[in-house]
């Protein structure tokens, strides 16, 4: 009989292979050896998480960056199971002088951008909550990965190449009403024109090339797995593969429930919420429903898995999937109520070392709903190190892109006159 202290590093990770999350955790606590061995593995809690969470634990990488590993994003999903047994607290944050339904930017890579009406745009830290030092010219979305930092303005689309030289990046701007960055590629919108921009490192020219031109209105646009998915308004799914093929198909459900559709949250074609007033539609790969004696809704979080809803009464509802077989109505757990008169207009979710941070938008508010998951582990409260680089190509882009703006605005005027 062999000594599992005697087991190659090699042969003890090909048997962790062969295990579940839950019996994993358990193997780390073993012994020192097992525990750095499996903690130095991130691809195998990377591997379960696409197995056990394949949609959602997608969406929290993608908002918490490098400052959560996939084993602590295995462990908050796991959690979630429970959610309601954690002590939640709900506090506000940041108040805003001005009426406006989109203040919080969508998070990614762990930076929340809140902007403020007529003044610059500001970032914060998820992970300890704290503003970060630098702000930049109002926008409508910002993001960021290792090919490229990319701000939508009101005159257009800013896209800065990320090299080496950080004095001398390559630069573009498109005129494009909404955008999404996947890897070194950037689609983006103009009115119902759909375009793609290469942002290859070896590329140091970006130019454009119309794609699709939509015969409906754009409601929303996702890519996944070498697929773009184009929402319309006429409750139309209109798919664009990687040859530039198109393929049509409607959003099942009767013709008159589908005309009532005003939102869509969508992770792909078979992924995707739908609603409007009291009119509701989930689809994923394992459930379907649709009901339209849900409560009014005032903004819709989707999870893959699960669904944070929040009512005009304030209240923040946590929808299950899974709790929808069978039932005939539609099952809610109560996660937290904001102060009296409040109501969101806008849920994102941010899942931390500790547990998942909730951020919820009012026209004038910015609340922080924290469900700390592990409370005792202090280590998890450390502050992370921050991307400089990454902030500064995002002031650079903003130094640019004030130029670009104030250009245009010369133009324009010069055209009134």
């Amino acid at each position: 009989m062999i000594d599992t202290e005697s087991l190659p590093i090699e042969t003890l990770v090909i048997i962790l292979k062969q295990i579940d999350g839950v019996t994993l955790g358990k193997c780390r606590r073993v012994c020192k050896k097992w525990k750095d061995c499996i903690d130095g593995a991130d691809w195998l809690w990377h591997e379960l998480c696409k197995k056990d969470f394949k949609h959602s634990s997608k969406i929290a990488k993608e908002k918490c960056g490098i400052d959560c590993d996939w084993y602590h994003i295995y462990k908050n999903l796991k959690m979630w199971s429970d959610v309601t047994s954690f002590d939640i607290n709900v506090e506000e944050y940041q108040t805003f002088s001005h009426h406006d339904d989109n203040h919080a930017l969508d998070i990614q890579y762990n930076i929340l951008p809140l902007r403020q009406y007529g003044s610059e745009t500001n970032m914060y830290d998820m992970s300890v909550l704290k503003r970060l030092p630098m702000g930049i010219r109002p926008c409508l979305k910002i993001a960021n990965n290792d090919y490229a930092t990319i701000i939508l303005h009101k005159y257009g689309l800013f896209i800065q190449k990320t090299i080496d030289n950080i004095t001398n990046m390559p630069e573009a701007f498109f005129k494009a009403d909404n955008f999404i960055l996947s890897g070194d590629t950037v689609y983006f919108l103009n009115n119902r024109d759909v375009y793609q921009c290469d942002i290859a490192k070896d590329n140091r020219n970006m130019t454009a090339k119309l794609i699709t031109r939509c015969d409906y209105n754009i409601k929303e646009i996702k890519y996944d797995n070498n697929v773009l998915h184009i929402f319309t308004d006429c409750g139309k799914i209109v798919n664009v593969f990687k040859d530039n093929s198109t393929e049509v198909k409607p959003i099942n459900g009767l013709p008159e429930w589908v005309k009532q559709i005003k939102y869509v949250r969508a992770i792909n074609d078979k992924n995707f919420v739908c609603y409007s007033g009291s009119f509701f539609k989930v689809e994923t790969d394992d459930y379907q429903h649709s009901y339209l004696d849900f409560p009014p809704i005032t903004a819709v979080f989707f999870y893959a898995d699960i669904v944070l809803i929040g009512t005009p009464n304030g209240e923040i509802l946590l929808y299950r999937l899974s709790s929808q077989k069978g039932a005939l109505k539609p099952i809610f757990e109560n996660l937290a109520v904001l102060p009296e008169g409040k109501y969101a207009v806008q849920l994102d979710v941010c899942e931390r070392k500790c547990g998942p941070v909730i951020v919820a938008a009012t026209f004038f508010e910015i609340y922080l709903i924290e469900i700390d998951f592990f409370p005792n582990d202090k280590q998890y409260r450390k502050r992370p190190k921050i991307k400089r680089d990454m902030y500064k190509r995002l002031l650079k882009l903003d130094q640019r892109m004030r130029f670009y703006v104030s250009k245009l605005r010369y133009k324009q005027a010069f055209r009134r006159v």
